[in-house]
């Protein structure tokens, strides 16, 4: 059993707001399971290793050194995506089935000018014991190319997760990145993108429910080094039960960024007096010439926006559940793949 400190903060704050990380317990005997491919595209290369060819810098992962090499060091082969023209219509899609504690490493290699569309599935596992699912995934964006990465989790409740997805973008290079979290137990999500070349840029898009007795972490760190770069994070979801759910989400503009943007909005609706929520958004300066906005909402239902549903026969159950789904079906609405996206549907209506 190993007791680990992960999704550390980048530059820590008060530690009384029990906010700067995560400690977990876990077993990490893991076997390695990287996933079925149930659709690939043409074009798209399919190897074993862990390591790419690359003039990019690597990229860093949000859950820590110490957890990204525990799960690393379970995988021997792992897989490698190489990507090199443009993406067709349909996308990659792999599927992972949490049925055993395993161990997920993955790397998807955009040459450049190339464009990829990726889905990543999360589901299985069992409803009583808890199994934990280990998932790395490193994106290499090289110049002018483009990607759109997608994951679902719809894992049973009995599964703890720790995913993190690594991004390094080169020059005009744009990665778009999708994340629904809606099963498990322990969930421990995230990403670090670094914006090395100019005018490169990352858009996220992360929708959740945390219901029951869940515990969801999340840990998103942007860097702009390059020119010109451009970030914007946007997180909504909601709380409910006695959950716990705590964010944290970070745009670090380095000194000689000169001219890059980067925005941060994180709302948390708030369904129940006995669910913790906890947020910490942060902008670190070192550059002048940059623009740069954040914010965290967390709240219940309006009254003006309960008042407008109750006068169209719209009880406050009925409006709490519909505006639940609103920020899951919002972001669901990008994925490129109808079936998942029905998928998501079915698991909102169960």
């Amino acid at each position: 059993m190993n007791t680990i400190d992960i999704n550390p903060i980048p530059y820590l704050t008060w530690t009384w707001l029990k906010i700067n990380k995560d400690s977990v317990s876990y077993d990490f005997t893991l076997s390695e399971n990287n996933g079925t491919e149930v659709q690939i595209p043409e074009g798209t290369v399919v190897s074993n290793g862990k390591s790419v060819a690359t003039e990019l810098a690597e990229p860093q992962f949000s859950i820590g050194v110490q957890a990204a090499n525990l799960i690393a060091g379970c995988v021997k082969s792992g897989k490698i995506y190489t990507f090199e023209n443009k993406a067709e219509d349909k996308p990659l899609i792999i599927r992972i089935s949490a049925d055993t504690n395993n161990a997920t490493h993955q790397i998807f290699h955009i040459k450049a000018g190339a464009s990829a569309k990726i889905i990543i599935v999360y589901e299985g596992g069992i409803e009583e014991n808890s199994l934990l699912s280990g998932v790395l995934t490193k994106v290499y964006a090289e110049a002018d190319s483009n990607v759109h990465i997608t994951k679902v989790q719809l894992c049973k409740s009995g599964v703890n997760q720790i995913d993190d997805t690594a991004v390094i973008c080169g020059e005009r290079a744009k990665v778009k990145l999708t994340q629904i979290e809606l099963g498990g137990s322990h969930i421990d999500a995230g990403f670090h993108a670094t914006l090395d070349g100019y005018q490169s840029s990352f858009y996220s898009d992360t929708a959740y429910i945390c219901q029951g007795t869940q515990y969801i972490d999340m840990n998103q760190v942007i860097v702009h080094k390059g020119k010109k770069t451009v970030c914007d994070m946007k997180t909504h979801g909601t709380a409910k039960d006695e959950a716990n759910k705590i964010y944290r989400g970070t745009i670090d503009l380095i000194k000689g960024c000169n001219g890059s943007i980067g925005n941060e909005i994180e709302t948390t609706l708030l369904l129940s007096p006995k669910a913790v929520v906890k947020a910490a958004p942060i902008i670190l300066c070192g550059e002048e010439d940059i623009s740069a906005e954040h914010g965290s909402t967390i709240g219940k239902l309006s009254n003006d926006m309960l008042f407008y549903m109750n006068s169209r026969g719209i009880d406050q159950k009925t409006a709490e559940d519909l505006l639940t789904r609103a920020k899951i079906t919002a972001a669901a609405s990008a994925i490129e793949d109808e079936c998942i996206r029905n998928e998501i549907e079915e698991w909102l209506e169960k």
